[in-house]
């Protein structure tokens, strides 16, 4: 099956929001996310891949880890955060890298290979969107 078709059949909704820096009080930057106004809504497929367990506080601290695929060349930057609803009941996910195979100097790349392939890491398992 091809991204395209699999997204058709499977995917589901996802909210990418671009981080907004602002300057703190101590002359560092601050990012901020609003996930009411998000860049951009696109149909994706997430494909857990793993869970890393970071020791916090002398207890696991499991974080899924994987990849969202989107049709196209898609607007995602790493450190955006992708959400499963922008307001309610939501999963937060944060951008670590991205890819788009038809852009990396293949010659010739099939229709098949235009789609932006996202790895991401769970950062909020269903928490309410902040707004």
């Amino acid at each position: 099956m091809s991204i395209a078709s699999i997204v058709s059949k499977f995917g589901r909704t996802f909210y990418v929001v671009h981080p907004v820096p602002t300057l703190a009080a101590d002359g560092s930057t601050l990012w901020t996310y609003v996930a009411a106004t998000p860049a951009l809504t696109l149909t994706g497929f997430f494909q857990p891949s793993t869970q890393a367990e970071d020791p916090f506080q002398g207890r696991g601290n499991t974080r899924t880890q994987g990849t969202i695929y989107f049709v196209g060349a898609q607007d995602i930057r790493i450190e955006d955060e992708i959400y499963t609803a922008t307001t309610g009941a939501t999963s937060v996910f944060r951008v670590r890298g991205v890819v788009n195979p038809g852009e990396i100097g293949l010659t010739n790349a099939d229709e098949a290979l235009n789609f932006t392939s996202v790895e991401v890491t769970l950062v909020a398992p269903t928490i309410t969107a902040p707004t």
